[in-house]
């Protein structure tokens, strides 16, 4: 750890249980994740579905999350598309990312299309 990405873990010897996570140096940085998953929407969020029990996007994507946040990385909202194999809808995905971008960075959509 040279301090590039983080100064150490963020614990103190002092109180060396607390704050772990917490040295990380990106903390002017943002990211954001763009996702596809072969479950469909209905299957996030939903305690009734028997596989994820409730789980959300985000929660699937935890250890990413927490691997950014040790860099001191902060989140921008995450993008997904869903039922890429059994039931992809790949122009209304792009036309959902397009506006996720639109909204996530403040440009209108035909700015945002020449990103994507």
């Amino acid at each position: 750890m040279d301090g590039r990405l983080c100064a150490g873990d963020g614990r103190v010897a002092e109180n060396p249980k607390a704050d772990y996570g917490t040295g990380g140096s990106l903390t002017d940085a943002r990211y954001m994740l763009s996702v596809t998953f072969n479950a469909p929407r209905e299957a996030f969020d939903d305690v009734s579905e028997p596989f994820l029990r409730g789980a959300s996007v985000d929660d699937m994507l935890l250890p990413v999350h927490l691997s950014a946040r040790f860099v001191g990385l902060s989140a921008l909202p995450t993008f997904a598309a869903f039922d890429v194999e059994k039931n992809p809808e790949v122009e209304a995905d792009l036309t959902r990312f397009d506006h996720h971008l639109g909204i996530v960075f403040g440009t209108p959509a035909s700015l945002a299309a020449g990103a994507v």
